[in-house]
Formats: C-alpha cells, structure tokens, sequence
C-alpha cells in the first residue's frame, strides 16, 4: 500500500473479526465485562450484544434492554436477542432461575432460619414489634414489615 494512504475497516468489519460464529452461540472473542463482551466505537464502549442486534435489526429503543434467550451474556448470535424492558429481563431471569434469592444473594444479611425467627417472633406481638426485631436481626422496620407480611423471603 502507498505510504499515505490508509483505509481504516468499518466498525461492522471490525465487529466481525471478534466472533466466533462457530456454534450455536456466536461467541465473543475480545474484552469483557462480566462476560458481557464489549465493543469499542468512537472511543465509547458497546455492548457486543447490543451491537449485533443494531446491525440485525434496527436502534435499540430508548429504556430497552436486548436480552438473551440462551442466557449467555457473551453471544451476539441475533436469533439468540430479544428486546424487553428491564421488568421483562428480570421476569426472565427469575423464570430460568437465575436470581439469587433469600441467604443465597450476596448482600443478604438474614438466612432461612432468621425469617422463621422473626415471623414466630412477631406473631407473639407486644414485645417483638417490628422496631425491636429489626435491632436484634440488626435490619431496618421496613425489612421485617415485608418478612412478616410475606412481600420478603416469599420462599421461606
């Protein structure tokens, strides 16, 4: 090529050149970002995923998420993306079982055996308000409020 002259891939070749298109999933071959691969164009950071439903099918609306029925956060395969809002993908998360709940998410600070505790606790009424079980259980009012009226820990 002559010196000068350079002719820079488009971002769609660019794109390309990092999926493996070899299975079912296309997977993503470069950077990531919890397994979420991640695009660079203009200097900004894109989801792959996100990308690869843009060049598929259209912009991605405003407020949507482009989600994934294979629940791999690495594919860019389109037939695998659908759109949905944030309500959407967390009922999807929860119907595959993919959602901590209850002692096994990370920033429980109560186990199975605690709820118990406070919903027998609460039962026994004058002396175990919400305020006082929230002190022992070291939680605030409105986490017990949703244990003992079953918004909370449905599962226990």
């Amino acid at each position: 090529m002559p010196t000068g002259i350079y002719k820079r891939k488009s971002a769609v070749d660019r794109f390309w050149e990092k999926v493996d298109k070899s299975g079912d999933c296309w997977k993503w071959t470069a950077s990531k970002a919890n397994g979420y691969g991640i695009f660079r164009i203009n200097n900004k950071k894109v989801y792959a995923h996100r990308f690869s439903w843009l060049i598929h099918n259209s912009p991605v609306p405003v407020g949507m998420y482009v989600c994934h029925r294979c629940d791999n956060p690495g594919c860019c395969n389109p037939g695998h993306l659908f759109l949905g809002t944030a309500k959407d993908n967390m009922q999807d998360a929860k119907k595959k079982g993919r959602l901590a709940i209850g002692e096994a998410h990370g920033r429980s600070k109560l186990t199975a055996k605690d709820v118990q505790e406070i919903r027998s606790l609460y039962r026994i009424r004058g002396e175990y308000s919400g305020k006082v079980l929230a002190k022992l259980f070291g939680v605030n009012k409105s986490a017990i409020s949703k244990i003992v009226n079953n918004k909370k820990w449905r599962h226990v």
